[in-house]
């Protein structure tokens, strides 16, 4: 329990507009202002409403608001509203006081994403700080495993399948503009089965945001071998003058692009030239604006050295927590006395061990 509401305890925000999800949520309307509950068949799929609202009660009797495809049915959204925490499945869901929980439609219906909508609103253009988590709704042998993305008008900005027992998270800063929708979506996991694939949310957009200086970021639309246009993923911040682009790999050659500024940032790419023959999209690079000159170390690789007896079978395993471990690899047996293995950083936990098996 303890866990479970410092888990929930909420995401900080210090400046600008704030908009979050859970305490936001209303079955008042839908949309409800900012906000939309639905459900998608496809990641780009078309986004469909859902069109019942109700009131609940948990196991423990506390009440719930509640979002369905129609009564008795998923995909759903489920509140806890109160300053008591709801119970229910044997007490293996855990619903803190704030917490909002949503999952996937039935398996075989077309309802396979439960989604929660962000639009941005009317003179909304700008750059958002985005801050967002899950975890498994249900807390033991019930829990299924899920997955969990967040697009950006169709296109995946972040996509994770998880176990039974994980939740994930994405931090990041989204140049958008009036009308854009950022989806959150939950699906039934690897396996395809609704049992057990819900996840509690957590997620807010702050805007806007001061400026710090740093360069702007975006990705090509490919269309039949040929650059046709680019998605601004980061405005960047501080341009004092129109920023050098260059369109490089993806196979192909000739396409040329150059940026439009506005306010210091970069609030379009225009594509000049389509080139030919793209195989895939290529990068767009834009360069910095003006900054004081500074060094950032990165370490890219970790080495593992492992003491072992020879002759022995060993399965090394990592964790980012010390407490949940992940196999890094089959097992084997020891030949060479110690080994040494490297890993990229952002693949590994920070934790290792060494685990002697049959």
């Amino acid at each position: 329990m303890l866990l479970a509401l410092a888990w929930n305890s909420g995401l900080s925000a210090s400046d600008g507009t704030v908009f979050d999800l859970s305490r936001d949520f209303s079955i008042a309307s839908n949309p409800n202002g900012v906000w939309s509950y639905g459900w998608k068949s496809t990641l780009d799929g078309l986004f469909s409403l859902l069109d019942s609202s109700t009131m609940s009660t948990s196991d423990n009797d506390v009440p719930v608001e509640v979002w369905q495809l129609a009564p008795g049915q998923i995909p759903g959204f489920m509140y806890n509203a109160t300053t008591n925490t709801a119970l229910a499945n044997a007490g293996q869901s855990i619903m803190p006081p704030g917490s909002l929980l949503f999952g996937p439609g039935f398996d075989g219906w077309p309802q396979n994403f439960g989604v929660a909508r962000f639009t941005v609103p009317p003179k909304g253009n700008g750059l958002y700080l985005l801050k967002s988590r899950v975890r498994p709704f249900l807390d033991g042998d019930r829990s299924g495993d899920t997955d969990f993305h967040i697009t950006l008008n169709g296109t995946e900005v972040f996509g994770r399948f998880l176990g039974p027992t994980e939740g994930t998270g994405y931090t990041n800063t989204l140049a958008l503009r009036d009308g854009d929708s950022l989806d959150f979506m939950v699906g039934r996991g690897a396996d395809g089965r609704a049992y057990g694939s819900g996840l509690i949310i957590e997620a807010e957009l702050r805007a806007p945001l001061t400026c710090t200086p740093h360069k702007a970021r975006a990705t090509a639309q490919v269309v039949n071998g040929f650059v046709v246009g680019a998605t601004i993923i980061d405005t960047g911040c501080g341009y004092t003058n129109t920023p050098i682009v260059l369109i490089q790999g993806g196979g192909g050659t000739g396409a040329v692009a150059q940026a439009v500024v506005s306010d210091g940032r970069v609030t379009a790419i225009q594509i000049t030239d389509a080139g030919c023959c793209y195989t895939n999209a290529p990068r767009i690079v834009i360069s910095s604006p003006p900054m004081v000159p500074s060094v950032e170390i990165k370490v890219s690789k970790i080495k593992v050295v492992q003491n072992v007896v020879l002759g022995w079978k060993y399965v090394l395993e990592s964790s980012n927590n010390n407490a949940d471990w992940t196999e890094t690899g089959p097992s084997f047996t020891a030949e060479t006395d110690p080994i040494e293995t490297e890993f990229p950083v952002e693949g590994v936990g920070r934790f290792f061990r060494l685990k002697v098996v049959p």
